[in-house]
């Protein structure tokens, strides 16, 4: 014999009736030797709140309550007009008898202006009565034999109203006697009521139908208890917080206990020790999806190949914290406290107590907030006055994330990562609980956290290949562009080679922004963009802040000395940033440390290596010399491409205004090329350099000789620059003559050294690094205490849309890498 439970939803309107009607009929047929199903139904969906309502507007003296008994009885008419063809009539009859009895009842309530817990269970019950009234009648009118049986009749409860405690021994017995006189028929039973020994209607509990399916089969033995709902099965975590949760094929009891415990909703908690007991298997399956494998519940489930089953959470909890020096070897402390909490029936849903019993913190739900601080407070009162108990600390507004599994006891480490997970997203743990079974982790977080702790531990657990990345670009100039092409040239591949579910969620330049969730279209950007609106800063924060789960990036690829208090804001909640904008770090010393104390001085939060040698390794190689403990005595570089190619091209023919056009066109410069020719752009580069290398040095403290100087030259229009530049030409046609006379070459160098920073036009040997540097080419070299006699030298392209952009794609693989621990 199987027990088939419907909740609300598989019987919230006539055709989800008959979806259920079809789900019995695959099960059972007339005739056939298998003994009837029982089925356990709950009221149709949304009744029971509905119920509840009308108890509440009744007790307020309020009339409102009126329209919603009207609503709730045209609702079951016009339903049981539509399942109980031939009968309706005489439902209908039965369901006016009903909503008689109820008005009734909500007229006592408003003359007595209050509702007791005895008189809301029995409102609440009539939901289940008339629901199976109207699933019986469904039954017959597709020629299955059924009766619609009250469950007050067979199952004892005492007299706790609202969630009433069972009678086994009594309820047992007229369960299996009512159900053996209905062997050829579907008994359709009440899910959630019984009745205390004098026949008072109670309520086992909201959700209490699960319970009564439980209770049915334990009652008769039955084969299996199939629970039907609107899921595929129980989900790896709750779909409306992890969009990419799945259905388990199968559970142990006590998995889907710790799952239920700490709020997940499939199945109502005090459900699985019948069924446990009795060694009967739980299916939870989906009324609107039949062919769905659903998932299998019983003692123990086989393994599979995640190392956790599900992850949960309570939303919003009271952390309560109970310390003080006076704890502290003193035997009792616990049983006093969770004694004060029982005496004032208050359930505590979490305990975690330090090994040097100087504290206890525990959490309760948030309406039993004031109950639990009035009982600890009175209990140690003494304590309290005598300063040996501090006062009672209250957190509101946290949630109770868990990691559930049984495999989780066969795996070393565990707690460790899911620690580390949490810490990469930037979530702060305040409570930790694990208990001796190792089979559930539980942990505190602020409220706010919430989603996005369950979205990365789902993430890092079950999809470990599989990641969504969410890059948000300031910038799509030249490099930006070139990164965006480069970034959908990759989509596939990053798929495939990676498991990274790339994709640009915000495109914004000085004037518009886009901003979509779902992922922008590559192929068409630039049209987007050039529609929307202008830029917001505050929905920009909060979209990229606001993916939790995912890995996070924002890129800033433009030239502005304002991102960086955007920059501050992201990294602190959990955004990674990569940028090729050098001015965030070149700008006041302050403002740079802000930024790496913001990044908590992890390399994985912040990422500026296109800054300096676009995409050469400068950056972290200079980390790298300095995590081994090498010092650095000096920086010699040809920071700026575009500035080598223009000196490289000098010659009698060539004249540096030629050699500057030239560059121009190619795409190796500015926009304004004077923004290249005037050194700030090396400077800054140097700046960051020095930085680095553990010098205290503000931009103005480095020396700069311009190639291009004066305020006559910053404020030109380019027409002007062109027509103006030629007056330039004499003079570095004089200084390149010079030093090759000398067997000199010109270079622009940056150099660093323990006397200062400079930045200057340079004649350099033949035995200098930088002399045979060519074209957009960079050149760092290093002297440090390991590389002093020969300096460990960095060259290669330095210049140019496609290298920068290169840089910043690296950069952005990297980071994304380090935060999946891949």
């Amino acid at each position: 014999m199987k027990i088939l439970k419907f909740g609300g939803t598989s019987v919230a309107t006539p055709e989800n009736v008959s979806r259920a009607v079809a789900v019995i009929r695959r099960t059972w047929s007339p005739g056939s030797n298998e003994r009837a199903p029982a089925v356990v139904v709950s009221a149709l969906g949304g009744v029971t709140n509905c119920l509840i309502a009308a108890a509440k507007a009744a007790a307020a003296a309020d009339e409102d309550h009126m329209p919603l008994w009207r609503e709730l009885e045209l609702r079951h008419k016009v339903a049981a007009r539509q399942l109980g063809e031939e009968d309706s009539d005489v439902l209908v009859e039965r369901i006016r008898f009903y909503f008689s009895e109820l008005r009734d009842l909500l007229h006592g309530v408003s003359l007595l202006r209050e509702c007791s817990p005895r008189t809301l269970d029995t409102l609440m019950t009539y939901g289940e009565r008339m629901s199976a009234e109207l699933v019986a009648a469904a039954l017959r009118g597709e020629g299955l034999p059924a009766v619609a049986v009250d469950t007050r009749e067979l199952i004892v409860t005492d007299a706790t109203f609202g969630r009433a405690q069972v009678d086994l021994e009594v309820s047992y017995p007229r369960i299996r006697e009512r159900l053996e006189q209905h062997r050829n028929e579907v008994a359709v039973l009440t899910g959630f009521t019984g009745a205390t020994p004098e026949g008072q209607t109670t309520s086992l509990g909201r959700g209490g139908s699960d319970y009564t399916a439980a209770l049915v089969g334990a009652a008769v033995g039955a084969e299996g208890i199939e629970l039907w709902t609107d899921v595929d099965g129980v989900l790896s975590a709750d779909p409306r917080q992890v969009p990419d949760s799945f259905p388990q094929s199968a559970l142990s009891y006590a998995e889907l206990m710790e799952l239920s415990h700490f709020g997940a909703k499939v199945v109502y908690p005090p459900t699985i020790h019948p069924a446990r007991s009795a060694g009967i298997p739980l299916w939870i399956k989906n009324t609107f999806r039949p062919e769905a494998a659903g998932t299998r519940v019983a003692e123990e489930a086989p393994p599979n190949e995640h190392p956790i089953r599900g992850i949960a959470s309570i939303h919003r909890v009271a952390v309560m914290r109970l310390e003080g020096d006076g704890m502290v070897g003193v035997p009792g402390i616990a049983m006093r406290l969770f004694g004060a909490l029982a005496r004032r029936s208050v359930s505590v849903i979490l305990i975690s107590q330090g090994s040097s019993e100087h504290s206890i913190c525990f959490a309760v739900a948030p309406e039993d907030t004031s109950t639990a601080r009035e009982a600890v407070e009175e209990e140690f009162a003494l304590e309290q006055r005598a300063g040996l108990i501090d006062t009672l600390v209250v957190e509101t507004d946290q949630s109770v994330v868990a990691a559930v599994g049984d495999q989780m006891r066969r795996q070393p480490g565990l707690a460790g990562r899911l620690f580390r997970i949490l810490g990469r997203e930037g979530i702060s743990v305040r409570v930790i609980a694990q208990g001796s079974s190792e089979r559930n982790i539980s942990l505190v977080v602020d409220g706010a956290d919430e989603t996005a702790a369950l979205r990365a531990i789902h993430g890092a657990f079950f999809h470990p290949r599989r990641t969504r990345l969410s890059i948000a670009l300031l910038g799509p100039g030249k490099v930006g562009g070139a990164f965006l092409g480069q970034l959908q040239a990759a989509i596939d591949r990053l798929r495939s080679d990676e498991g990274f579910e790339a994709r640009a969620i915000g495109i914004a330049n000085s004037r518009n922004m886009v901003l979509d969730a779902d992922g922008i279209d590559l192929s068409s950007w630039r049209d987007r963009l050039d529609r929307a609106a202008g830029f917001d800063r505050r929905a920009w924060v909060e979209t990229l802040a606001g993916a939790p789960g995912e890995i996070r990036i924002l890129v800033d690829c433009t030239a502005s000395d304002g991102t960086w208090e955007m920059y501050e804001e992201l990294l602190q909640r959990g955004v990674r940033v990569v940028a090729a904008n050098k001015r965030p770090f070149a700008g006041p010393l302050e403002r740079f440390r802000r930024l790496r104390t913001a990044a908590s001085g992890q390399r994985d939060h912040l990422f500026f290596e296109a800054t300096v040698g676009a995409g050469l390794p400068v950056l972290s190689t200079l980390h790298d010399l300095l995590l081994v403990g090498d010092r650095v005595r000096r920086i010699d570089g040809i920071l700026s491409g575009t500035i080598n190619a223009v000196l490289d091209r000098l010659s009698v023919e060539v004249p540096f205004s030629v050699a500057v056009r030239g560059a121009f066109d190619e795409g190796l410069t500015e926009p304004r090329p004077i923004d290249d020719l005037n050194g700030g752009d090396v400077m800054r580069k140097l700046c960051i350099l020095a930085r680095l290398a553990g010098h205290e040095i503000e931009p103005e403290e480095i020396r700069v000789e311009p190639l291009v100087a004066g305020e006559e030259w910053e404020s030109m229009s380019l027409e002007t620059f062109w027509r103006e530049l030629p007056r330039l030409d004499e003079e570095l046609e004089r200084r390149r003559a010079e030093a090759e006379i000398r067997g000199c070459r010109l270079r622009y160098l940056a150099e660093l050294d323990d006397r200062g920073a400079k930045v200057a036009l340079v004649a350099v040997p033949p035995e200098h690094p930088a002399h045979g540097l060519s074209g957009p080419d960079n050149l760092v070299a290093f002297t440090t205490e390991l590389y002093h006699q020969t300096p460990l030298v960095i060259r290669g392209p330095g210049a140019g849309p496609a290298v920068t952009a290169a840089g910043v794609f690296t950069n952005v693989l990297h980071g994304a890498r380090m935060q999946r621990g891949s």
